[in-house]
């Protein structure tokens, strides 16, 4: 029971935001896409509404929080495996594929650059600022691969402070949020065609995977584009696979200095469940769109038709309205500047990295024909 309040909470918050959209694009006289998009004004009103609940924290944490949690984690999930159907098994290796090159580059940006970011900002803003080595490796997991996923799967690694992990994860939180809100619009004049490029661009520059659908979504419905969606999930969670390799490299960091520290560590699943299960259905679109009998029978046209769309436009939506839900001011609470320098610094030298990697793999011809079909 209370996991339903949080739910039906963020539910009706999504409708207002969803609502709201179409409001403004028809108050803009626009046909079909809007100029305020549905998944930003969810994590607004989410946001807003938790602000609202400041003096009666306690209550709301009690009532809400939990259905809004699971919300944001297994709506999330059960939404990008559903999402699966909108595409075949071909168009995701042919994204991945055709990404793989800009997806090494931002991963190997993040993972060297944030740890000298770190020194430097030590050495500036001193001893008392907080900036420990475990700070520049969770800042370097989280900025390059998967956001708090990824800071998670190395606290335990490197002997991380629940104090280290808060400073990591408030970065994540700010500045992928920042990412999420103002890169689709800089996606469009990096990349005014949209489609791939653009998609690809999104799921390499924004930190979480929940903040990459935002953006996707963003992207989508501001410039009605859905292979940019597409192309910005599948790329983010490519992107997620390299944790298997990131974690024990920063591990490594730390042996010579923490010896046998991650010698029982905790690891993260080397391929996340909801991964499997979005390659699952788009393998099951692909088995029913190659079998002749199946592919023309209008049922199995609406059955995927109508999962993708529930994806897209319930469950995901749902789950941003829960993300800003879940937004606690507490979490930024006592962080210091420095972290946020360094963190902003990351942020951006992934972000310049993925523009130009992603610039010159379409100037190369490398996103050509992919969705054509």
């Amino acid at each position: 029971a209370t996991k339903a309040a949080g739910v039906a909470l963020a539910l009706a918050t999504c409708a207002l935001a969803t609502a709201t959209s179409g409001a403004i694009g028809r108050v803009a006289n626009r046909d079909g896409a809007s100029p305020a998009p549905a998944a930003p004004l969810a994590i607004a009103a989410g946001a807003l509404l938790r602000r609202r609940f400041r003096t009666r924290e306690a209550m709301f944490v009690r009532i809400f929080e939990p259905g809004a949690r699971a919300c944001a984690d297994r709506g999330l999930k059960l939404g990008i495996a559903a999402l699966g159907a909108k595409l075949s098994l071909s168009e995701i290796g042919e994204t991945a594929t055709a990404a793989a090159p800009a997806i090494a580059a931002t991963v190997t940006t993040g993972l060297t650059a944030t740890p000298a970011l770190r020194r430097a900002a030590s050495k500036r803003f001193g001893p008392a600022s907080g900036l420990t080595r475990k700070v520049g490796a969770l800042l370097a997991a989280g900025t390059s691969v998967c956001g708090v996923t990824a800071i998670g799967g190395l606290a335990p690694a490197i002997g991380a402070s629940q104090r280290e992990i808060g400073v990591a994860v408030a970065n994540v939180a700010a500045y992928g949020t920042l990412g999420m809100l103002a890169y689709p619009w800089a996606a469009k004049r990096l990349f005014p065609e949209g489609g791939v490029p653009a998609g690809v661009f999104l799921g390499l520059s924004v930190h979480d995977t929940a903040q990459v659908v935002g953006a996707g979504m963003t992207f989508r419905d501001a410039f009605e584009d859905e292979m940019a969606f597409k192309a910005a999930t599948v790329t983010k969670l490519t992107r997620n696979l390299t944790l298997a390799l990131a974690i024990p490299y920063l591990a490594y960091a730390f042996r010579s200095a923490d010896a046998g520290a991650g010698a029982a560590a905790k690891r993260p699943a080397l391929v996340p469940g909801f991964l499997i299960a979005f390659v699952a259905m788009a393998a099951l679109r692909s088995l029913g769109d190659a079998t002749e009998s199946v592919r023309d029978d209008a049922r199995w046209k609406r059955f995927h038709k109508a999962t993708g769309d529930f994806a897209s436009n319930v469950v995901l939506p749902t789950s941003m309205a829960a993300v800003g839900l879940c937004m606690s001011a507490s979490a930024l609470s006592g962080v210091g500047v420095a972290p946020f320098v360094v963190g902003a610094c990351a942020a951006t030298s992934v972000g310049v990295v993925a523009a130009c990697s992603v610039k010159a793999l379409d100037a190369a011809g490398a996103f050509r024909g992919i969705g054509a079909s």
